[in-house]
């Protein structure tokens, strides 16, 4: 059968039940052979179908259509920030449960919810894990889960190579945000949350419905959760190198609240972002193009999602 082709927790799924895998075959330094030895040992080739990427498909449809017309216990997602993001598109609207392996460069989403880096650690979440249920935020029609971005941040996202995220890992992202942070100076945006108008000159801003960075373990805050029934507007002031410096020691250091460099304020059902000059915008690691002015709304337990039984009593 091996093909390629804030709720209450509940039990995880008995790992006998059928599950749907996609692999995104060149996320990261994935090794696609090693990870499917890897599912077949785990999982047992019996409990699994698998589907491999080739980035000319619409991965939304893709998962949309196999938990439609296939009776699916679970889906997994093998690939970095963008692969999972695009399955959790498919997804929405069931109760059907995402199991994050992460095979990506930065895996945001996996880092914040505790999940292992390890493919076959992670896999043990069918048996010895629970079920949450967390927040995503909506452009249109379409659904993210750890955080979109304009400025910087979009920016060095968009100027750094496959070719060195694959050489460098997360190295090569801090190496381009050096360069492209010369001369990057803030911009005037105009948000509009929950309502209530205000303005700010920022260097990036980010809505985060996690803590995570996904950078060397930085987080913006420690309070942001992706089940807290609230987004998180990060604005950045860093004007330069030293600014930049400052804030990622302060992260490091776990003295956000000491930092003149950023606030950060809270949104309980939608943002509106507005700016006078066309900004890089990123969604869950992902480019988009064209996307200003954007209003980014709040949707609670959109996704049910393997974690660790630690995970859940933070």
């Amino acid at each position: 059968m091996n093909e390629t082709s804030t709720a209450p927790p509940k039990p995880a799924p008995s790992q006998t039940t059928t599950g749907f895998v996609v692999l995104n075959p060149v996320a990261g330094n994935s090794q696609p052979e090693q990870i499917k030895e890897v599912l077949q040992s785990t999982l047992g080739e019996e409990q699994y179908h698998l589907y491999e990427t080739t980035g000319d498909e619409s991965l939304p449809d893709v998962v949309q259509t196999a938990v439609n017309e296939h009776d699916y216990a679970w889906v997994a997602a093998i690939g970095g920030d963008g692969t999972v993001s695009q399955v959790v598109n498919g997804l929405i609207g069931s109760d059907i449960p995402l199991l994050i392996l992460p095979g990506g460069t930065a895996n945001v989403l996996a880092q914040d919810l505790d999940i292992s880096q390890d493919i076959e650690e992670a896999c043990q979440l069918l048996e010895n894990g629970i079920v949450k249920s967390i927040d995503a935020m909506r452009i249109g029609d379409y659904h993210f889960i750890h955080q979109i971005g304009i400025g910087l941040e979009s920016l060095t996202m968009d100027n750094t190579s496959s070719e060195q995220k694959n050489r460098w890992g997360l190295a090569a992202y801090l190496w381009t945000a050096i360069k492209e942070a010369f001369g990057w100076q803030p911009h005037l945006f105009t948000l509009t949350i929950d309502g209530k108008k205000q303005q700010h000159h920022a260097s990036e801003l980010a809505i985060a419905n996690v803590g995570k960075i996904g950078v060397f373990g930085l987080q913006w805050d420690g309070k942001i959760m992706p089940d807290d029934g609230r987004l998180d507007i990060i604005i950045l002031r860093a004007r330069s190198l030293i600014d930049y410096a400052q804030t990622i020691w302060a992260l490091a250091a776990g003295q956000q609240h000491q930092s003149h460099h950023f606030d950060i304020l809270p949104a309980h059902e939608d943002i509106q972002v507005e700016t006078r000059q066309k900004l890089p915008v990123h969604g869950d690691g992902e480019v988009l193009e064209d996307t200003l002015p954007f209003t980014a709304v709040l949707v609670p337990n959109a996704l049910n999602v393997f974690v660790p039984q630690a995970a859940h009593q933070q």
